[in-house]
């Protein structure tokens, strides 16, 4: 082989494994919205339960539903859906692809963009279903030995299996059993009802007209906050129901998730999009989001914050524990540049910087903003906490004032974890991961314990994980949070409100002068027996708060029904008098009838009379003899007393008319 050829190829594998390695990390992130009864998701080889709320979807992702329960996750616009007993497999998530695997179980799928066409597939044992145009479809797989079946509710699906090849259109089903394939009538189930109740949300959404389908998460910003136009921003929107001093990235989680390390997971039902997508910005003493001008399809971050501490930032947590080094975060403004801690290329970068959607020269219009050095919204935690584990509960921390972090000095990439090596996995017969398809029932008994205190304390609990000198002296605190709680996204969209309230009423700060240079001095946390009776002091004081707003309510169900029944009397009174008015009107007309008839009969009677009066003074006729007729001054006074009779009628009806107005 001439030695060309042996560089060539060097070359070549050089080019490729740079390529690789140099690969960009996807930008499309699917989120779990929800949960319902026991689910069970296989991440980086590790099983997570409980609240799984927007917890980010991502290729080798393993969603388990057990008996009775139901999960729902979505990737953009495009919603997948669990029933119980079910799992599926997404094995590829990224800008080119979505495949997913249904093992065993029922999904349904409901596909609104028609970019993600192309991008789309489903596999099950039997068959494959791919979509031609958006629509929505329930394929139910392993109910029966050897059989999947497909049910098309909207538009058309392709399904191949048993060597041929269907476009089933909307009101049919197809199945394909063993080396056969039928087709019939689609039927429709109470699952299915539960998917179509969840896409009405999506009809005609406001957020559409400020950000693309393709952010993932935007289906929910219209029931939790509203939009806005600022001068400076262009269309913000802001979250409605916060605590009093909240802020952005300080009620949730940090979990590790490959490739891109500490990723933010909210625990607001809304916290999603506005995490991973644009800028937050103080508009009026209040917390908003602006997303900016999204070109082309939105890149995922795991979190939109600058880091800030480390070994020269000391800070006291706990008293009579010295200070300890700490590492804090802020959420970035449109002004504050994102740096991965992740290797991206040029392209992306370019993508990730915020962009006004009509003034491109914004930036030169409050040049003084860019060099104040203000930092909004910082939170912290001891920097040993980011080596512990690969969550990190984040919902009673320190709060820090801008001036305390001024001359913080800023850290370029967050603490790093040491990754622990991943559980061996074991293949089945048919080539598949042994971990996300055995024992339906039981998977998550194994290391549910070993969770328990890490995942579910900061969903029942508010306090700071505990630190180790604690543990060995008090190792009994450690058993208050019940152990077998799962608390599921459906409670906690029931209750962050209130949790949220009471997390901010434990938060108090504490900071020292600038002259001083001390470090920052907060306030430690409350004792185990001392945060119980604070928290059935809170208990107590939201009982009162509901008692009072019902009674409050009460009042007011009572104040309306007393004014709707005021205003039904006046309309009863109105009306009343309106038909008291009729009658006197009917009375006077009938009056007037009578008076006229009475006036005719009187004329009438008198003109008989004197026609008699006539006859008799005239002489008797003759035989044979002409009539006799009447003299012409005779004439004329009959027709002067008519023409008296008649004005004497129309001075009456005038006067009749008068006193009818």
């Amino acid at each position: 082989m001439s030695r060309k050829i042996v560089h060539f190829l060097v070359l070549a594998a050089l080019v490729a494994v740079t390529s690789v390695a140099m690969a960009d990390p996807p930008a499309r992130v699917g989120r779990v919205t929800v949960t319902e009864g026991r689910v069970t998701m296989l991440v980086d080889g590790e099983e997570e339960t409980g609240n799984l709320m927007n917890w980010p979807v991502t290729s080798n992702n393993h969603l388990t539903t057990a008996p009775g329960a139901r999960a729902e996750f979505r990737v953009g616009s495009t919603a997948v859906r669990l029933d119980g007993d079910s799992d599926i497999e997404v094995e590829q998530l990224d800008d080119e692809r979505l495949r997913l695997r249904l093992n065993y179980g029922t999904a349904s799928v409901r596909l609104r963009d028609p970019g993600m066409l192309n991008d789309f597939e489903l596999l099950t044992p039997q068959a494959r279903v791919t979509l031609p145009e958006p629509g929505a479809f329930r394929v139910d797989t392993e109910r029966a030995p050897d059989t999947t079946v497909v049910n098309v509710f909207a538009g058309t699906a392709r399904v191949e299996g048993a060597g041929n090849m269907l476009n089933a259109r909307s009101g049919k089903r197809v199945e394909v059993r063993g080396d056969e394939i039928f087709t019939a009538l689609a039927m429709r189930d109470a699952f299915d009802d539960w998917a179509s109740n969840r896409d009405r949300r999506d009809e005609r959404p406001i957020a559409a007209r400020y950000v693309p389908l393709d952010m993932t998460g935007y289906e929910d910003l219209d029931q939790y906050g509203n939009w806005v136009d600022d001068r400076e921003y262009g269309t913000v929107w802001f979250p409605r129901a916060v605590p009093v001093g909240w802020a952005p990235y300080r009620d949730g989680r940090w979990v590790w998730v490959s490739p891109w390390g500490w990723t933010w997971v909210d625990n607001s039902p809304w916290g999603y999009a506005p995490f991973h997508y644009g800028r937050w910005v103080t508009v009026g003493g209040r917390w908003c989001w602006t997303p900016g001008r999204v070109v082309g399809r939105p890149v995922w971050s795991p979190a939109l914050v600058g880091w800030v501490g480390g070994n020269n930032w000391s800070v006291s947590f706990s008293s009579g524990r010295p200070a300890a080094p700490a590492v804090g975060w802020y959420p970035l403004t449109p002004r504050d540049r994102y740096v991965p801690a992740y290797r991206v290329s040029a392209d992306v970068e370019r993508r990730l910087i915020w962009n006004h959607r009509t003034n491109e020269r914004w930036h030169d219009r409050f040049p003084d903003r860019d060099r104040d050095g203000r930092r909004d919204g910082v939170t912290a935690l001891p920097r040993d906490q980011f080596d512990r584990g690969r969550q990190i509960p984040v919902n009673n921390v320190a709060r820090v004032t801008p001036q305390d972090v001024r001359n913080v000095p800023q850290m370029a990439t967050p603490p790093q974890v040491t990754m622990a090596p991943n559980r061996p996995v074991q293949w089945n017969r048919d080539g598949r991961d042994e971990r996300g398809n055995r024992d339906r029932f039981d998977r998550n008994e194994r290391g549910q314990d070993r969770r328990a205190e890490q995942q579910r304390q900061p969903l029942l609990q508010t306090q700071p994980q505990v630190q180790p000198q604690q543990q060995q002296s008090q190792p009994q605190q450690l058993q208050l949070a019940p152990q077998r709680q799962i608390r599921t996204d459906s409670d906690e969209r029931e209750s962050w409100r209130g949790r949220n309230a009471r997390d901010e009423q434990r938060r108090q700060m504490t900071t020292t002068s600038p002259q001083q240079q001390q470090p920052v001095q907060l306030q430690a946390a409350p004792s185990q027996m001392q945060q119980q009776q604070q928290q059935q002091q809170q208990q107590q004081r939201m009982d009162q708060q509901r008692a009072e707003q019902q009674r409050m309510e009460q009042q007011q169900r009572i104040e309306q029904q007393q004014r709707a029944e005021q205003q039904q009397r006046e309309e009863q009174q109105r009306r009343m008098e309106q038909q008291q008015r009729n009658e006197q009107r009917m009375e006077a007309r009938d009056r007037g009838g009578r008076m006229e008839a009475e006036e005719r009969r009187r004329e009438a009677a008198q003109m008989q009379a004197a026609q008699a009066r006539q006859q008799q003074a005239s002489p008797p006729p003759q035989l044979q003899a002409a009539p006799v007729q009447q003299s012409q001054p005779q004439q004329q006074q009959q027709q002067q007393r008519r023409e008296q009779q008649e004005k004497r009628h129309e001075s009456r009806n005038d006067k009749r008319e008068d006193n009818n107005r």
